[in-house]
């Protein structure tokens, strides 16, 4: 069977949560190896704690995975039995580590009743267990090979022809002739993601290329418009939110024929660069809110050029420099200004002051800086520096 013919997994991975269901009579579950949720079987019974936060978070919750990997379920060969945990609010479990070639791929799980599983029941659950290791481990494989598809594309030349750009598209199941646009997922410097975070079951659809570079996850997503590139961006996003703690930000490359990707690659990293440099938010803001377009950020595209760190030193001017050292509320003042192009109007209803107050207000910036509002270089100088340096 070509790749062209490779059906999604989540069908055979359902199939297999299902039949451990049948033959344990107990709730099921299947977890990669990150405790992300693949699948689940619904049974009649009560669902404890850890089994509804499981199923609603798509995965479990860090300090759940700490408590259940203390049992040694990563180094066991076969099931282990976990206590029940009154505090917890959890009943007793069975894992069955989901292995091939010896190497733990998933969990597979099983709430047990007060009387426990039957041996019977356990042994042939087990063999369900070996056969979803194999199937988590060729699923990591078509990801690496997904990875390396994806890197030859980025990396092609206008001259390579469309032969990178086919193969992706078999690997994926697309047509070749579909548009793409990149998407790269950064956190802050010198943290790292990895592609198996988003990409799998329970993560991005098939359809969607990933590979790591430089620490960054890089999403070729066929598409066709825009808003559909901004869903999986969040969709991404929200994917890593569950089991990656770190604040992370998407830049997002135009649409362009799946040949030409580069040059949307360039696009996502250079609004990558531009957001980077952005104060992050102590509260993690939604994924809407943190999917950043090139085709949006107007004259900041200036900063995620090679030359946007002579840019960053080129507007703090003498006189930018001694407002950003000033009041916050000069700072203020004169960025709500600038941005209202000197609507006073605008500026006192947004200021909530009035309109003599922000006049004193605006003297004082003048007196400050030794720039005046009345000339136009002047007020290019201050919003140009206040824009890009973000205070």
């Amino acid at each position: 069977m070509g790749r062209s013919a490779y059906i999604c997994p989540m069908a055979d991975v359902q199939d297999l949560v299902d039949d451990a269901s049948a033959i344990l009579l107990a709730p099921v579950t299947l977890e990669d190896r990150r405790f992300r949720l693949l699948a689940f079987a619904a049974h009649a019974g009560d669902a404890d704690s850890v089994r509804v936060e499981t199923v609603m978070s798509r995965g479990a919750h860090p300090s759940t995975r700490e408590w259940f990997e203390a049992f040694g379920i990563a180094r066991a060969s076969g099931p282990v039995h976990i206590p029940a945990d009154p505090e917890r609010g959890t009943g007793a479990r069975l894992c069955m580590p989901a292995r091939w070639h010896g190497v733990v791929q998933g969990y597979l799980w099983a709430v047990e009743p007060p009387e426990g599983l039957p041996a019977e029941r356990v042994t042939a659950a087990g063999v369900v267990a070996d056969r979803a290791g194999e199937h988590l481990a060729r699923l990591v494989s078509r990801r690496r090979e997904t990875e390396r598809l994806v890197l030859d594309l980025v990396a092609a030349g206008p001259r390579s022809g469309s032969g990178p750009a086919r193969e992706l598209a078999d690997e994926l199941a697309v047509d070749p002739s579909v548009r793409a646009a990149v998407v790269v997922l950064g956190a802050a410097p010198g943290t790292r993601l990895r592609t198996d975070e988003v990409h799998g079951p329970g993560g991005l659809p098939r359809h969607v290329g990933v590979a790591e570079r430089s620490g960054d996850l890089v999403l070729v997503v066929p598409a066709a418009g825009e808003a559909e590139v901004h869903e999986e961006a969040q969709a991404a996003l929200q994917v890593l939110g569950r089991v990656n703690q770190t604040h992370v930000v998407a830049g997002v490359g135009e649409l362009v024929p799946l040949p030409e990707v580069a040059s949307s690659l360039r696009e996502a990293r250079a609004a990558l660069r531009v957001v980077r440099t952005a104060p992050g938010d102590i509260d993690r803001p939604p994924a809407a809110a943190r999917v950043h377009p090139w085709a949006a950020l107007g004259i900041e595209r200036l900063l995620g050029t090679t030359a946007g760190d002579e840019l960053l030193a080129a507007v703090r001017t003498p006189a930018v420099a001694e407002l950003l050292s000033a009041a916050p509320d000069l700072v203020e003042t004169a960025r709500v200004y600038l941005d209202a192009a000197g609507s006073m109007a605008a500026t006192s209803d947004r200021l909530g002051m009035h309109r003599q107050s922000v006049y004193a207000r605006l003297r004082r910036i003048e007196s400050i800086t030794g720039l005046d509002f009345s000339r136009g270089r002047d007020r290019l100088e201050l919003h140009l520096g206040l824009l890009v340096l973000r205070p």
